[in-house]
């Protein structure tokens, strides 16, 4: 079976996993056969009212993930301009054009030395007045990709941002407890990617501190782990991303 096959034969039990671990366990299956080694997908609003929300699946590293988040990266990376550009449609990055901005440029380069070499997006337009969602794909190497290979990444990243959207609304149900302002403050620095040392560091208390509060954290939102828990947090307006 090609990768092509391989992969649609995934989209029914993407679209009906129960889990977000398991929507993103059939999801990196379906495109880890593409070339892609990095994924994230997130909501993306107007750059100068708000910017990109808070990822809502990633396996970028913390650092980086902190570091685009935290210092606002998306504001100058080109690709996430050219996403907010477009009209739905997916694009290679090897067909954006260089960017305008000498921190565009250093981005692009910080990025393919964190293994980001060639990337594909694909874009989730939604409802009017919906938020766009972006699934941003990327990999070690050059993508080569036909179009039929093109559409079918397309189609996997929209089931998987769809499935996404459709657990948020379930796990938002009576059993997701309100988080006291000290859990708030530990969700929103993990939100940026910071470790859980440098989140006690921040806060002034010990680390186990911070472990014992994760466990009142994942209790209360019925969350699987803490990227689980990061989601809900979000999904339930808890949080701000």
């Amino acid at each position: 079976m090609d990768r092509t096959a391989a992969a649609l034969a995934l989209i029914s039990d993407l679209s009906t996993a129960p889990t977000v671990r398991r929507a993103v366990e059939i999801f990196q299956q379906a495109i880890e056969p593409f070339g892609i080694d990095l994924y994230r997908t997130a909501a993306m609003g107007n750059l100068v009212r708000g910017g990109v929300e808070a990822a809502t699946v990633s396996n970028w590293s913390q650092e980086w993930e902190s570091f685009y988040m935290g210092s606002r990266a998306f504001a100058f990376d080109p690709i996430a301009q050219q996403a907010l550009k477009g009209g739905g449609q997916g694009f290679f990055w090897h067909d954006v054009d260089q960017a305008p901005t000498l921190a565009g440029r250093r981005f692009m380069r910080d990025a393919a030395d964190t293994g980001m070499v060639d990337g594909f997006i694909a874009v989730r337009a939604g409802a009017p007045g919906e938020l766009r969602c972006i699934v941003s794909l990327s990999g070690s190497q050059p993508l080569e990709w036909t179009d039929l290979e093109r559409g079918v990444v397309s189609f996997i990243a929209n089931s998987m941002m769809s499935r996404l959207l459709y657990l948020r609304d379930v796990q938002l149900s009576p059993k997701v407890r309100a988080m006291s302002e000290r859990e708030k403050d530990i969700l929103r620095r993990a939100a940026l990617g910071r470790p859980d040392k440098r989140i006690a560091q921040e806060l002034g208390c010990a680390h186990d501190t911070v472990r014992a509060h994760w466990r009142s954290i994942r209790t209360k939102l019925g969350a699987s782990d803490r990227a689980h828990a990061v989601a809900v947090a979000i999904w339930s307006d808890q949080i701000a991303p």
